[in-house]
């Protein structure tokens, strides 16, 4: 191996120069513990499977569909990643750069991921499932599903395994069935996803800058009609091409030309704001008519042609790439790059810290809410007779505690390291 440390943290600090795409996953770090919290201990407040007061319900409908929403917290990580990925080859298209994004994604994620559920598989083989059966029958909670534990080491290697090879039925593989919450499918599903877009980008610095839009939008058209998640990978990568190239750059800050004679022009900041309220318009009305939150998958004609799969089948399968989320995820992008204030409020340090962080967050999350959290609300509600609400609360601020602490020692132990090793293995391998 010819990688020295300096080469190695060469390499890895020169990828984090888009601040603001950090302070973006900084801030769903935030949206994704207050659903893993409100999910787990009042679940009403954030899914419609489990009945609850009509407050818990309104709460729902009012916060839960913009702060707390799992299809809109784990699409917009989707998004980041792809548009992540490509900087680093845009910005230099050379071989190495290319291999490189493939190759350091694919040791980091097996490294990190691997000792996620390694670390689950110890926590629940010593304590069990029993207490999460308890607390869903006392609370009750009729909206998760206990993890269950491999019986055999092989079977636990081959749940890591099979996360990086599966292309579908994401929520059925074993390791999703290992994790608390029922989440790390999205990890598989981002990885498979990122194959889309190497395809894609490695075409665009050949081909003329004007044609990117037009090729890119085919491939999104064509993805839509199939309902598929390179629909969104192909406009996560467009954004990021356009923010890179100057020439797609500087048409982007001069705005959409609407009539060259009358020099009519919509700059694009305003069809953003224009884009996030019509996606909220759609979440609130799925919010509040939860049985016809699957009617947008009428749009995508493939499922009405497919002999294979109906559209009941094809919700329940797999999450898909949801038409309300990609208004709100993309009108806000548009914004954000296209605003320079905008970006230097996400670019904050403490959001940024906190987006570095996000991975180690969401284990953190998930492991010591269903671990430490519920049996501390077992402990407190069911031993000691505290209410639930009292209960609830002494857990979500220990949980809190507890997640930043585990969170930074996952990231220093595992997290940094296996971006180490990604870079290393990298020029390893490329020597």
């Amino acid at each position: 191996m010819n990688a020295s440390p300096k080469l190695v943290s060469k390499a890895t600090s020169s990828f984090e120069k888009d601040h603001h795409i950090f302070g973006l996953r900084g801030i769903l770090a935030i949206s994704s513990f207050l659903w893993i919290f409100f999910e787990t201990f009042i679940p009403a407040v954030a899914t419609h499977s489990t009945a609850g007061p009509g407050y818990q319900r309104v709460l729902r409908i009012v916060f839960g569909t913009v702060l707390w929403d799992e299809s809109l917290i784990s699409s917009f990580f989707f998004v980041l990643s792809a548009r992540a990925i490509c900087v680093r080859f845009l910005k230099d298209p050379t071989a190495d750069k290319f291999a490189g994004a493939i190759i350091r994604r694919s040791i980091r994620l097996v490294v990190a991921s691997g000792a996620a559920l390694f670390i689950t598989y110890g926590i629940f083989a010593g304590l069990g499932t029993k207490y999460i059966a308890t607390f869903k029958q006392t609370l009750p909670n009729h909206s998760i599903n206990s993890p269950g534990v491999p019986k055999t080491a092989l079977q636990g290697f081959n749940a890591v395994f099979d996360m990086f090879w599966v292309v579908r039925q994401y929520d059925s593989q074993a390791a999703n069935a290992f994790w608390p919450t029922s989440t790390l499918g999205r990890v598989s599903l981002l990885y498979n996803q990122s194959w889309t877009v190497y395809f894609l980008m490695v075409l665009l610095p050949f081909g003329r800058p004007q044609w990117h839009v037009q090729v890119l939008a085919l491939f999104t058209i064509g993805a839509f009609w199939m309902c598929s998640w390179g629909w969104y990978s192909a406009c996560a990568l467009l954004i990021a091409d356009v923010t890179i190239n100057p020439s797609l750059a500087s048409k982007l800050a001069s705005g959409l030309t609407l009539s060259e004679k009358r020099n009519w022009k919509v700059h694009y900041p305003l069809i953003g704001f224009l884009m996030i309220p019509i996606g909220l318009a759609m979440k609130y009305v799925w919010a509040v008519f939860p049985r016809y939150i699957d009617g947008e998958l009428v749009l995508h004609p493939y499922l009405d042609l497919s002999e294979q799969t109906t559209r009941r089948q094809f919700a329940a399968a797999d999450p898909y790439p949801r038409v309300d989320d990609f208004f709100v995820i993309f009108g806000l992008l548009l914004i954000v790059e296209t605003m320079p204030k905008a970006r230097n409020v996400l670019s904050g340090p403490w959001l940024v810290s906190l987006g570095r962080r996000s991975f180690s967050l969401f284990v953190a999350q998930s492991l010591l809410m269903w671990s430490a959290g519920i049996k501390l609300w077992i402990h407190l509600h069911m031993a000691n007779g505290t209410s639930v609400a009292l209960a609830n609360l002494a857990v979500f601020i220990t949980t809190l505690v507890a997640v930043i602490l585990f969170g930074e020692a996952f990231y220093r132990v595992v997290d940094v390291p296996s971006q180490w090793l990604a870079t290393a293995g990298y020029y390893w391998v490329t020597s």
